[in-house]
C-alpha cells in the first residue's frame, strides 16, 4: 500500500474533488494519475448537540465550530475526552 493522506475536500461544480497542492506533492501525484478515494460526508446534528450540551445553546455557530475542532484535535492525540 502506498502513502495515505487525510484531508477535507470541496465537491466542485464540475463534479470533481479538490486535492490541495500540499497533499498532491506529498503523494507525488501527477495530473491524470488515478488514485483510490474513500469519501465520508460530515454531518452535524446541531439540535442534538445542543440538547446534549445545553450550556452551548446560546453559543454562535462559530463558537460551536471552534469547540468541535478542539475535540477533533484532541482525538488525534488520543485525548478525546474532555472533563467539565
Amino acid at each position: 500500500m502506498g502513502k495515505i493522506a487525510t484531508f477535507k475536500a470541496k465537491y466542485l461544480k464540475d463534479d470533481h474533488l479538490f486535492i490541495p497542492k500540499g497533499v498532491a506533492s506529498t503523494l507525488f501525484l501527477r495530473r491524470g494519475e488515478e488514485v483510490r478515494v474513500m469519501i465520508e460526508k460530515e454531518e452535524f446534528d446541531k439540535p442534538g448537540f445542543l440538547n446534549l450540551f445545553s450550556i452551548w445553546k446560546d453559543k454562535s455557530e462559530e463558537e460551536i465550530n471552534i469547540y468541535r475542532e478542539i475535540v477533533k484535535e484532541r482525538e488525534m492525540f488520543g485525548r478525546g475526552e474532555i472533563k467539565l
